[in-house]
């Protein structure tokens, strides 16, 4: 017989010469006790009432180690639309209001029903551009704003940072200080929002 590692003897170490003899190999065995009379299904109750509850309870939270949540950051229309409900809010003399692109696209806009914020954008992209050209061939530098008077009310203008320009709308009986210093405030919000 070979002897492992571990000082045991194996059958399949032992030479086949051995195993023709007639000698007898007495193989000890082991004895195993028997099952329980009951069946496994009579068990299973038992151990389902001993087992512990299917829900753990929670483990005590500690406020450093879980990050808090946060409120998610209004988007950039989001807030332009909300600084244009302000200027509303705020100014009771302006009827209508448009943010617009300097392409004549409407980027935000409070107008009344009927009023196409698609004419609005384009006329005031047209009237900017006019403005800003007249300012400058004559020599009067960078525009600030077109004001524009009509028989039922005027239609002011302001530069919105380098990006926008904000349109409004008042009466005729407006008192236009206030309009302007209104609009003056909004468009400073929004060039900060466009960056």
């Amino acid at each position: 017989m070979a002897d492992n590692a571990y000082g045991d003897f194996f059958l399949s170490d032992v030479d086949d010469e051995m195993l023709e003899d007639d000698d007898d190999i007495i193989v000890p065995s082991v004895v195993v006790p028997a099952a329980p009379a009951q069946a496994p299904a009579a068990v299973a109750p038992a151990k389902a009432a001993q087992a512990p509850p299917a829900t753990a309870p929670a483990p005590a939270k500690k406020a450093a180690s879980r990050p808090a949540a946060q409120a998610r950051q209004a988007t950039r229309e989001e807030r332009l639309a909300a600084t244009l409900n302000e200027l509303m809010e705020d100014s009771q003399e302006i009827q209508a209001a448009a943010l617009v692109s300097l392409d004549g696209f409407t980027m935000a806009s409070a107008l009344p029903d009927g009023m196409h914020e698609d004419r609005v954008g384009a006329m005031s992209a047209a009237i900017l551009g006019l403005g800003e050209r007249a300012a400058a061939e004559l020599g009067r530098g960078s525009l600030t704003q077109v004001f524009i008077e009509g028989e039922g009310g005027y239609v002011m203008l302001i530069a919105a940072g380098g990006r926008a320009v904000l349109t409004c709308l008042a009466d005729i009986d407006a008192k236009l200080g206030l309009v302007l210093y209104d609009m003056r405030a909004a468009a400073e919000t929004i060039a900060e929002i466009l960056g």
